[in-house]
């Protein structure tokens, strides 16, 4: 058994499910209902709300399948090493931006807390 071969299959695998993953839910994050999911709960998020919380959770595994598919598909052999580094990371890009934004948000509303 060529455990390269298998390696390479179940890493573009994973990460073409991450792909689907992460379009439906940057989909909903940004055409969503302003509807709540729960009116009951204690903090009532909306669609596009918890869409983008999603993306923010999913930041370290989409960039460990970006990294998977960058490593068993050798793409820094191949030419456009660039293009395809980009192409290749971009979902992991957004998961990062949202991981970014919602960790912001968290520092800012420390800050403001504090009284600084």
């Amino acid at each position: 058994m060529n455990w390269a071969k298998t390696l390479k299959t179940i890493s573009n695998s994973i990460y073409i499910v991450g792909v689907v993953i992460v379009l439906c839910l940057g989909t909903i994050s940004l055409f969503g209902s302003n509807e709540t999911i729960d009116t009951t709960a204690m903090i009532p998020f909306t669609w596009k709300e918890q869409a983008f919380i999603w993306l923010a959770l999913g930041t370290i595994p989409m960039l460990l399948a970006c990294m998977a598919v960058y490593k068993f598909n050798a793409i820094k052999d191949k030419t456009q090493k660039k293009r395809n580094f980009i192409f290749i990371f971009f979902p992991g890009f957004i998961c990062s931006a949202c991981a970014l934004f919602v960790i912001g948000v968290i520092i800012v509303g420390m800050i403001n807390t504090l009284g600084i």
